[in-house]
């Protein structure tokens, strides 16, 4: 019924047919467990998917690892440090299944070019202090689980599915430990309130768009199409606000969305994409951009991005801690 693709990418091209047939299959229920069982381009969205999660996964080393050295007691710092071994860990899960599609992961992990990384502006600005990081669990990682748990619950290859159960385990207590966090230095001081709404300030719209680009606007739906992914970008975008505002509204945390009970769903108070200052991580909420220009600055990566690579390849960090 279908191609195998080669090691290496798929060499071979599957008729229209065997795609029709391949998509019927997944769409049915059913979970593949051998790459004799794809087409060259499931085999080629499946890896591409798998590739972004592993980079994604090791770039918290160089955002978290700022916080460890900050953070104010021994216990915080084992917080951390625990959640950057949990995260390297998950991209080692990554890394192993991309081995077994025929991929160097060494040469992915330590030689290949930073600013070919595929990352994300959430996990691009290394944290300044132990608040930040546990904003950062609260709002970023919430929005990292959401898209592991649809993987889990709807990837159509199976391995993948199975890997993400440990994943998951793992990303839920990350998210736990930002809420209970965050909840703490609200209540803390003046001063730690203050620091807390500056944080969301800046992550509340890097976890909007960390979910990509608006479903009408969005040209490539393979993931759907292959049943990778069971949700759409706006629909998981949707969960996320679901679980933020009725947080950050509960704790008092200001955030620009709300629940608009005519549509019986979150929206929010801008139009995004908008402006970042990258200097002083103050967004323009009157200025958007245009989503070429989001393209644009996405692949481009921040300042932060090939310098924070650069020390992950070398390993850096581990002389610095210690």
């Amino acid at each position: 019924m279908t191609v195998a693709p080669s090691k290496h990418g798929g060499s071979e091209i599957s008729t229209e047919e065997q795609e029709t047939a391949l998509q019927n299959r997944v769409h049915s229920g059913v979970q593949l467990e051998d790459i004799s069982e794809m087409t060259t381009r499931y085999y080629e969205v499946l890896v591409n998917t798998m590739h972004i999660a592993a980079d994604l996964e090791v770039v918290t080393l160089p955002t978290y690892s700022p916080s460890i050295r900050s953070a104010p007691t021994l216990e915080d710092k084992i917080a951390i440090a625990s959640a950057c071994q949990d995260e390297l860990g998950h991209a080692q899960v990554m890394y192993r299944m991309l081995e077994e599609f025929g991929y160097d992961t060494h040469h992915f992990l330590f030689e290949r070019d930073p600013q070919k990384w595929r990352t994300n502006q959430i996990l691009e600005y290394p944290h300044e202090d132990y608040v930040e990081s546990v904003v950062s669990m609260c709002y970023g990682d919430r929005a990292g689980y959401i898209t592991t748990t649809d993987l889990e619950q709807h990837c159509s290859f199976g391995p993948y599915v199975r890997s993400m159960r440990k994943v998951n385990f793992e990303e839920i207590f990350h998210v736990q430990h930002g809420e209970r966090w965050v909840n703490f230095f609200w209540n803390h001081s003046d001063e730690t309130r203050r620091r807390v709404q500056e944080c969301v300030d800046f992550y509340f719209p890097l976890g909007v768009l960390w979910f990509g680009v608006p479903d009408h606007i969005k040209s490539r739906t393979d993931q759907l199409v292959y049943r990778i992914r069971g949700a759409s970008n706006d629909q998981m975008r949707q969960k996320w606000l679901s679980q933020v505002v009725p947080f950050s509204e509960k704790v008092g945390i200001k955030v620009p969305a709300h629940f608009d009970a005519d549509s019986g769903s979150y929206v929010l108070d801008y139009e995004p994409p908008i402006y970042l200052d990258p200097e002083t991580r103050k967004w323009d909420y009157s200025r958007t951009i245009p989503w070429e220009e989001q393209f644009r600055l996405w692949k481009q990566g921040s300042r932060h991005k090939v310098p924070s690579i650069s020390r992950v390849q070398a390993e850096l960090y581990g002389d610095e801690l210690w």
